[in-house]
């Protein structure tokens, strides 16, 4: 069964785009009075379009039952499970293959004031480690699972693990 992984957030922000781009169109269609005019706004209306759907909705990641595969912007990569090497998580989740690296865009390393939070204080400071301090966790904010690209590597190894 093929899972797709995508941010919801991506989904909010081409959403938003959307309208304003509909706003911009309409102040033209209503303000502007020159043919020509309305008609280089609606042209970069389209472009500004295209270019929301290029970004924001086109990347995704998909989990299948032998393969990933991975959808950027410009170019889509089918790599399948037994040629994964190791997975990074830096700054975004790097796939490490035998044919080379392939960066997944969807899979950004975000929630960092959650994992700072969570680690330094527990939940926003319910529960303040005092003799524990010590054996607080090593992980990476980037590997957390409050983390697109923790939670993206952590599907990813479940799907590995599965397979063998």
């Amino acid at each position: 069964m093929n899972e797709t992984f995508r941010p919801r957030s991506n989904f909010a922000w081409a959403g938003t785009s959307y309208v304003l781009i509909a706003l911009f169109a309409a102040n033209s269609l209503w303000v502007v009075d020159d043919n020509a005019q309305i008609l280089r706004d609606l042209m970069l209306c389209a472009i500004l379009s295209l270019l929301v759907y290029i970004f924001w909705i086109k990347p995704k990641l998909v989990l299948r039952v032998d393969s990933i595969e991975v959808v950027n912007p410009f170019r889509t990569e089918l790599i399948s499970y037994s040629d994964i090497l190791e997975l990074e998580t830096k700054w975004s989740l790097a796939i490490i293959h035998t044919r080379g690296t392939s960066r997944v865009w969807v899979a950004p390393a975000t929630g960092k004031q959650r994992w700072v939070a969570e680690k330094k204080f527990g939940w926003f400071g319910g529960g303040v480690p005092l003799s524990d301090s010590r054996n607080a966790g090593t992980e990476s904010m980037s590997a957390s699972l409050d983390s697109v690209s923790g939670q993206a590597a952590y599907m990813i190894r479940e799907r590995i693990k599965r397979s063998h």
